[in-house]
């Protein structure tokens, strides 16, 4: 074989070396992108679950509180009621002139 020829061969070796370290490479960077891709959706799944339960506390809060509003406007409007009942006594007694 002529000299030309052994340089297009290794050429071509070389050539066909670097093209298998190339798929390596790529492989391995798919690989990567795929893990990173899959810890992204864990972490968003992770986040979203934080967030409903986040929401889920707050409503049940919400919902408590306007519970315990409702229980003191209930209050307030049985106090209110007595008051006045008293108010009334009150200014029953100062017409005839008890007080």
């Amino acid at each position: 074989m002529n000299e030309g020829m052994k340089n297009i061969m290794e050429i071509e070796k070389i050539k066909k070396e670097a093209d298998e370290l190339m798929i390596k490479k790529i492989e391995y960077y798919e690989k990567e992108i795929a893990l990173v891709r899959e810890d992204g959706q864990i972490e968003v799944l992770r986040l979203n679950k934080l967030l409903t339960e986040a929401i889920f506390t707050r409503e049940q809060r919400i919902r408590e509180l306007e519970q315990i509003n409702k229980e003191h406007q209930d209050q307030n409007g049985k106090l209110q009621k007595r008051l006045s009942q008293y108010e009334d006594k009150a200014a029953h007694y100062r017409r005839k002139a008890v007080l």
